[in-house]
């Protein structure tokens, strides 16, 4: 059994189109990535509370940073046994995602594509998905 999967995504949202047996499922998958976060008085790199100077940059960064590795974590569990993956999408949270596919042992061995694309409808998704998998087939 073939599953071939493609997902289109960005750091708001994730659309897995999963080809089985030339079945094929959409799915969407919703970040919980804060875009930008401002705290009220926010205004400098160092912002003063009471006697003390503080850096949000770092704090931000870092829930950004852990809030990213959940969203991986959430298509990763929808994609464990997909034998070929097609990643593509208009940010570089693509080329993160599959950064983070090959820290996974059960992704060593899998064909993982990446390619740069823009906004697409649901049926130019699954056509872009359906054409990527017929080409590397012939």
């Amino acid at each position: 059994m073939k599953r071939e999967i493609g997902i289109w995504l960005n750091s708001t949202k994730a659309i897995l189109v999963d080809i089985n047996n030339g079945n094929q499922t959409v799915k969407t998958i919703e970040s919980d990535i804060e875009s930008r976060t401002r705290f009220p008085g926010e205004g400098k790199n160092y912002s003063r509370l009471g006697a003390m100077q503080v850096n949000p940059s770092k704090k931000l960064t870092n829930r950004k940073k852990h809030q990213l590795h959940h969203y991986f974590d959430e298509i990763i569990n929808n994609i464990e046994d997909a034998s070929d993956l097609f990643i593509f999408g208009p940010s570089k949270t693509k080329n993160l995602l599959e950064k983070e596919l090959k820290k996974h042992h059960q992704f060593q061995d899998k064909f993982i594509q990446t390619e740069n694309s823009d906004k697409l409808t649901q049926k130019q998704l699954i056509a872009k998905v359906k054409d990527h998998f017929e080409s590397i087939k012939s």
